[in-house]
């Protein structure tokens, strides 16, 4: 006979209904019930601490049947990963110089209206600013040599012949 079992044929002889109608607990009732529940519970983590070790030497070793089909996806991916950042760096190059060249045009089209601007209004392009400052460059060194010949003309000297103009 079980201790669990034998608690019970003397808990039938034993029990005299309280006030409320429910049966009296002797404190050598709640003694037992107190061990047998204590039993239990080592009972229940033995049970679980041995199929916890055959557990995990289960997962172990579905773990090391899988490992090599798991390795080959992972590279699989990073493969994948890799030519992804690769067409993402090439867009994004691609973008860079869309950008770059779209900047390029509108500074073209900008200097364009600007110089179509400055002509309405009667004042000279970059190149022709740029063009006058070379001719005054130009005349200027006509002068010099044409002010040389006449101060040598001046003190008897044989001047030097004028340069022609631009």
């Amino acid at each position: 006979m079980t201790e669990e079992t034998r608690l019970d044929d003397e808990r039938d002889v034993r029990e005299e209904p309280n006030a409320e109608g429910e049966p009296r607990r002797t404190e050598e009732d709640l003694a037992r019930g107190a061990r047998l529940l204590a039993l239990a519970a080592l009972g229940a983590i033995v049970a679980v601490s041995e199929g916890g070790s055959r557990f995990f030497r289960a997962l172990v070793e579905k773990g090391e049947r899988a490992e090599p089909q798991a390795r080959e996806r992972l590279e699989a991916l990073g493969r994948r990963l890799g030519r992804a950042a690769g067409r993402l760096e090439r867009g994004a190059r691609e973008l860079g110089d869309r950008a770059r060249d779209l900047a390029r045009r509108g500074e073209e089209f900008l200097d364009e209206k600007v110089a179509r601007l400055l002509h309405r209004a009667g004042l000279p392009t970059r190149e022709e600013i740029q063009n006058l400052i070379a001719r005054v460059d130009s005349l200027s060194a006509r002068l010099e040599a044409l002010a040389e010949r006449l101060q040598a003309g001046r003190s008897g000297e044989e001047p030097d012949r004028i340069p022609s103009g631009a």
